[in-house]
């Protein structure tokens, strides 16, 4: 790694304790001092972390992270981290030089550099942490958790509506059919009998005297009103008795 006269003069100053009025430290070249050497895919570069797991672990301190982030950090790396475009600005970045860990804060690397991501979050912070595929060098870049803006929603308030009386329906009355009428026959006409009147009655005496007149005493014709009408005189028509009714004996 190359270190340029920024650089220099950042360091003078924190070695002075003069003001900070120092530019942050631009990096021309990275793989100078490497910290695990160069990798060429997330494959690669997780097995370079492997092999030199004490140096990565040191350097990870020295960013200032715990032992749990470590862990995490770890965790993320042999899952599935993202292959990215390292940001040029950097909070700290760490470096190696015979078998020792430096930092350099507020660094400017080289445009275009690829390497992995794993993110942690810490409490309102969220930790970025960055190896470049060309050195290896844990970087760190620290920023607060981005906040929504809360949205203000007014309750207005709802009326309150009275539940409806839930009325049963009133029962359906059952009528029952009423049976089928029964249609009874009509009677078989009576047949009218003509009452016998008396008058009729008192006549059978007579009716049934009628073969003894016609037959009286001698058994001679009957010659009179009885059977004809007399023509003045006596020259009146004579008829003959009537027959017998049948089972009768004159």
């Amino acid at each position: 790694m190359k270190i340029t006269r920024p650089a220099v003069a950042a360091l003078l100053v924190a070695v002075t304790g003069a003001p900070a009025l120092a530019q942050p430290i631009e990096i021309a070249t990275l793989g100078r001092a490497p910290l695990i050497g160069q990798s060429t895919n997330p494959t690669e570069l997780r097995y370079n972390v492997r092999t030199h797991e004490a140096t990565v672990r040191q350097a990870a301190y020295d960013l200032g992270l715990t032992t749990a982030q470590y862990q995490q950090f770890r965790a993320g790396l042999d899952q599935h981290p993202n292959w990215v475009t390292i940001p040029r600005h950097l909070d700290a970045m760490t470096w190696a030089s015979d078998g020792d860990v430096h930092v350099l804060h507020d660094v400017i690397i080289p445009a275009n550099q690829k390497g992995v991501e794993v993110d942690l979050h810490s409490g309102d912070k969220i930790i970025s942490l960055f190896l470049p595929a060309k050195c290896g060098n844990l970087s760190v870049i620290r920023r607060n958790v981005p906040h929504v803006a809360a949205t203000h929603i007014r309750n207005f308030p709802v009326p309150h509506v009275a539940a409806a009386a839930i009325t049963a329906p009133a029962p359906v009355p059952v009528v029952a059919a009423a049976p089928a009428a029964v249609i009874a026959p009509a009677p078989a006409p009576v047949p009218i009998i003509a009452p016998v009147s008396h008058a009729a009655l008192g006549f059978l005496p007579v009716l049934a005297a009628l073969p003894f007149l016609f037959h009286g005493g001698g058994g001679g014709p009957v010659v009179g009103a009885f059977a004809g009408n007399n023509n003045g005189g006596g020259g009146g028509t004579i008829s003959g008795p009537p027959p017998c009714p049948p089972g009768t004996d004159p």
